[in-house]
């Protein structure tokens, strides 16, 4: 007798990529709980994640995270149904943690083991609902009618510590990237424009608030790659102008807090410019529905503003060539889902435990520290 499986079964998802250790339940794209045992404390002396410690945080955190997230979801072991964990990319001692855990979790339980890629996590987040009731049948989404109201193909942009890409979606699970980061990513090069500045660590959201009281247009950043056709980016070039600059700055007399407050605008604001520059090349070559913004960066509420302007832009060139399509943008319902956390883990699963994708061999699973969304 075939076996038969639940539209919106209760799913434990673990994350352990980097520098967090993440734990939630999940049913269809809804949100029961979403556990996040930070490690920023440990890396700021660092100025950046150290693999070893963050392996070691994760395996002292990793039992404690889950067994909130069950309790915050109201939800005992008799009623998960499968286990889901972050398989790659990311950190690979970090991964080698969660790996296990779910693995043993699995084993021990006898449920399905689900392996996720961590992009396609970030990519799909904006999907993601809250849970505004109890567990009821009228409370819970089904994947399927999460994906109902939504136009394909999509595009997802990712903007994190770790990845820059544009993710091209023709439905869930058919991914094609049209670009990326061919150096640093985005939120890498935000932490060390901010290490130059002495601004901590993560230095993103620090930035982001100092560039509101600043002057976007008091430094005049290059504008990279605009001679290439590509939908591809680089970051590095900005990051080693920042270095120049300051330097030539600093030759003239120190940087007050305003001065601060200006050179970090104009910084953000040069690298918005380039990934929106690139979105618009992009969408004049390939026909998108909707955008889906995801990533750590995605939280930056001036990213999010300038890729709206972008795509205002855009339909408006469409409607003057008689074009009715008009792109929208879908954000995460909340900036908890832009950092690494596993609730987007257990929404992408969703879709994976409807299509029966489990891992065969539970024991023969291993890390994808540079697994492509695309492969």
């Amino acid at each position: 007798m075939k076996q038969t499986y639940p539209a919106s079964p209760l799913i434990l998802a673990i994350d352990t990529s980097c520098d967090d250790t993440s734990a939630a339940v999940t049913t269809g794209a809804t949100i029961l709980s979403n556990i996040i045992a930070s490690q920023t404390q440990l890396h700021a002396p660092y100025g950046g994640v150290f693999p070893t410690v963050a392996k070691q945080a994760h395996k002292e955190n990793i039992d404690q995270t889950i067994k909130v997230a069950l309790k915050r979801a109201k939800t005992s072991w008799g009623q998960i149904q499968a286990i889901a964990v972050t398989q790659g990319p990311g950190l690979a001692p970090a991964l080698e943690v969660g790996i296990a855990k779910a693995k043993k979790l699995a084993l021990k339980n006898s449920l399905p083991l689900i392996a996720i890629n961590h992009i396609e996590a970030h990519a799909l987040s904006a999907l993601a609902e809250p849970n505004h009731h109890a567990i009821t049948k009228t409370a819970k989404k089904t994947i399927a009618e999460t994906t109902i109201n939504h136009q394909f193909p999509a595009l997802a942009i990712v903007v994190s510590g770790g990845h820059s890409e544009f993710i091209k979606i023709t439905q869930i699970g058919k991914y094609k990237r049209l670009g990326f980061s061919i150096d640093d990513a985005a939120g890498e090069v935000l932490d060390k424009v901010g290490r130059m500045l002495n601004l901590g660590y993560p230095a993103g959201p620090i930035i982001e608030q100092f560039a509101k009281k600043g002057d976007a247009k008091k430094y005049q950043i290059p504008l990279p790659m605009t001679d290439r056709e590509d939908f591809n980016m680089s970051f590095s070039g900005l990051k080693t102008w920042a270095r120049n600059k300051l330097e030539q700055l600093e030759t003239q007399k120190p940087l007050d807090k305003q001065g601060i407050y200006n050179f970090t605008a104009s910084f953000q604001y040069g690298m918005f410019r380039h990934i929106c520059y690139k979105l618009n090349k992009l969408l004049k070559k390939h026909q998108i529905y909707e955008v889906w913004l995801g990533g750590g960066v995605a939280a930056n509420i001036e990213l999010r503003r300038m890729i709206r302007e972008t795509l205002t832009t855009h339909n408006h060139n469409n409607q003057r060539r008689n074009q009715s399509t008009k792109i929208k943008l879908f954000t995460p319902y909340s900036k908890r889902l832009c950092m690494d956390n596993a609730a987007m883990i257990g929404v992408v699963a969703g879709f994976k435990f409807m299509q029966q994708k489990f891992v065969k061999n539970i024991d023969s699973l291993e890390r994808q520290p540079r697994w492509k969304i695309d492969s």
